[in-house]
């Protein structure tokens, strides 16, 4: 079988499996820096997403999360695994979500950062403008605003050289792919659910998010039964602004489950 999504797989064969799923817009590259990390107690798949990278995918219909979830089921089986834990940030937590309420059995755990897992109608509609946007312009028009989302302006300023490579996996983004995903997170309301997750969960959020707010992740984590909270300093891609934080915070989990 040949899966349908980009991924690439790296530490021990017979550690536990760690699958590792990113924002909207970026790639699995976006997790290098925590590979080494990861990968020494985790056997990690990073995937592209519907539609990223080489991931294949028609957006000429609305998607939804529950089929990019059932996406990482048909990769786990196409690659034999039968359990594996989940770590998603920001498109990335919203699909692990679905993806442990549609199969709780094969989620170990579930690690949520920096995910709004409820569109409001504003949110519904900004995701809907991002979406058409992409598709009549390309890219290029999100991109810097999107970036100065996703970090504070004292990392962009100084770090040019963690921002730049983000830069460029934003502007390579198939537009396709973005304005699929985004039409997903239009159509997203998972709060109502969240009272249905059966797999240990912990929520990370940044204090300095301006995307999605340090209570509005503590108000999901309060939903989730028995699900962890931890705050950390840094803003929507914490793992680049806070990597010791952020590694820390989740190996702890893992190695708990």
């Amino acid at each position: 079988m040949n899966p349908a999504l980009e991924y690439t797989v790296h530490g021990p064969e017979q550690a536990p499996w760690l699958t590792l799923s990113h924002p909207i817009g970026a790639n699995l590259r976006i997790w290098d820096g925590l590979l080494a990390t990861l990968a020494r107690r985790y056997r990690v798949l990073a995937f592209n997403t519907r539609g990223h990278g080489a991931s294949a995918g028609d957006a000429s219909r609305a998607w939804t999360m529950d089929e990019l979830a059932a996406d990482v089921q048909q990769l786990w089986h196409a690659l034999g695994i039968q359990r594996s834990h989940f770590l998603g940030l920001s498109l990335g937590g919203c699909i692990g979500v679905a993806l442990a309420l549609r199969c709780h059995e094969s989620v170990a755990s579930l690690v949520v950062a920096c995910s709004r897992l409820e569109m409001d109608a504003a949110g519904s509609d900004m995701w809907q403008q991002r979406a058409a946007l992409v598709e009549q312009q390309g890219m290029s028009p999100v991109v810097q605003p999107t970036l100065e989302r996703w970090f504070t302006p004292a990392f962009l300023a100084t770090r040019p050289g963690a921002v730049e490579p983000v830069r460029q996996m934003l502007l390579a983004c198939p537009p396709q792919g973005f304005a699929g995903c985004a039409r997903a997170l239009a159509g997203l309301h998972l709060e109502a659910r969240l009272a249905g997750l059966r797999v240990p969960t912990l929520y990370l959020g940044g204090r300095h998010d301006k995307a999605v707010t340090l209570s509005e992740v503590e108000h999901y984590a309060r939903l989730s039964p028995g699900a962890g909270f931890v705050p950390l300093d840094g803003a929507h891609m914490l793992h680049l602004e806070n990597p010791d934080g952020f590694g820390a915070a989740v190996l702890e989990f893992l190695d708990r489950h």
